[in-house]
């Protein structure tokens, strides 16, 4: 009988701590998934494409070959803009550059 006890704490035991186990899991990939979001940078004003220097076309066409362009946002203070870069079986990604054509790290 006492046998019987022992193996039955000790089946509870790992089972809860199995179940520990898989939630710390779930929990890494969660918190993986929030870090690729970014949040949009403050002053920046949507525009259209088409409106978009042509500085700032040329080094999209020459700098990442293969893009497009879909959406686009400016920053009239400080003569940047902000870019959503869509590739052919890749997901898009967010560049920034200035009005001369230069990519640029955005200040946040």
């Amino acid at each position: 009988m006492k046998n019987l006890i022992m193996t039955v704490a000790a089946a509870a035991t790992m089972f809860f701590a199995a179940e520990g186990v898989t939630a710390q899991e779930t929990t890494g990939e969660v918190a993986q998934a929030t870090t690729e979001l970014q949040a949009p940078v403050e002053g920046y004003i949507k525009i259209e494409v088409s409106d978009l220097p042509v500085t700032v076309t040329k080094a999209v066409e020459e700098d990442k070959t293969g893009a497009d362009v879909t959406e686009a946002w400016v920053d009239s203070e400080n003569k940047t803009y902000k870019l959503t870069l869509s590739t052919e079986g890749a997901e898009p990604e967010t560049a920034y550059i200035n009005a001369a054509g230069e990519w640029i790290e955005p200040k946040e």
